[in-house]
Parts: structure tokens; C-alpha cells; sequence
């Protein structure tokens, strides 16, 4: 009669191990079913654009709009509606996209002035654009965003 060896913990492990396999597997599961449920829809958009003070720019803000990829690989967003304001440098301000989950901002100097900034765009807690340059009259800085897709940087808007 011939008898089979089993070492523990390979094939058959102990109590011990099988209780620390399952306590690791439940603290896995509840730090992933944690995050599985939150809900990372957007809230707000918040713009921060810091310039020479005092130096006004045409800014258009729309959640109204449809944006898309023409043949040749350009973004086009066509306005249906928009709010124009004109605003003085430094502008901080916060969008709420928590029910139309898109945006579209445009900025432009007034007359022909050219702007130099420096522009933060964060969508909730996360930062999505931080940059630096100058904005000119015949090129204005656009700002796109729809939740859940991507764009080119390049923006044309079309009338």
C-alpha cells in the first residue's frame, strides 16, 4: 500500500492560510467595490485665466452646442446657444455641467489687443489644462469639453 504526501499549504493549505487568503480577499473587494459604485460623472468646470490686469477679453460660454470630427480630422462644434460676456483679466470663474455634461469656451481680445495668459481648467478634482501664451484677435482660445470623449485640439466653430 503505497501513500500520498500532501505538503501543507500547497495542495490542501491550513485553516491559517485559507483565513488570511479570505481576509486579503475581502479587503481587496471592499477597496474595489468602493470605488466601483462613486459615481465620476462632472459637477463644474472651474477656468482660472491670469493676465495683465485690467485687460478685457470677449468670452463665450455655451453647454449648448454638438461637437464633432469632420473628414479631415478637425473638430467642429456647432452653437445653438451662448452666453457673450465681456470680462477683465484675471477671470475665475466656476460652470456647472452636472446636467448637460459638456462645454465649449471661447476667449478673445477686445479690439486688437493681444492677450497673454496663463489658463487653469479643472473639471471637479481633476486638473485637465494648464498653460501659457498669448492669444491673438484673428486666433482665439477654445476650450472644449464633452464628458466621456475625445477631441482634437484643433476647434473650428461653425456658423
Amino acid at each position: 500500500m503505497r501513500l500520498a504526501f500532501y505538503p501543507t499549504g500547497l495542495i490542501f493549505p491550513t485553516m491559517t492560510q485559507r483565513r488570511l487568503v479570505g481576509i486579503v480577499l475581502l479587503a481587496l473587494g471592499g477597496a474595489w467595490g468602493c470605488e466601483a459604485f462613486e459615481d465620476r460623472t462632472p459637477e463644474n468646470i472651474f477656468l482660472e485665466m491670469s493676465g495683465t490686469g485690467g485687460t478685457q477679453a470677449r468670452v463665450v460660454y455655451t453647454t449648448q452646442f454638438v461637437a464633432g470630427v469632420s473628414e479631415v480630422g478637425r473638430t467642429e462644434v456647432r452653437i445653438f446657444q451662448a452666453d457673450t460676456v465681456l470680462q477683465s483679466l484675471p477671470i475665475d470663474t466656476v460652470i456647472s455641467v452636472a446636467i448637460d455634461r459638456q462645454l465649449f469656451i471661447e476667449v478673445l481680445p477686445v479690439g486688437t489687443d493681444t492677450l497673454d495668459v496663463s489658463v487653469i481648467v479643472d473639471v471637479d478634482d481633476r486638473n485637465l489644462v494648464t498653460n501659457s501664451g498669448k492669444i491673438y484677435p484673428e486666433d482665439p482660445w477654445r476650450f472644449l469639453y464633452v464628458f466621456n470623449r475625445r477631441f482634437a485640439q484643433a476647434i473650428d466653430v461653425v456658423i
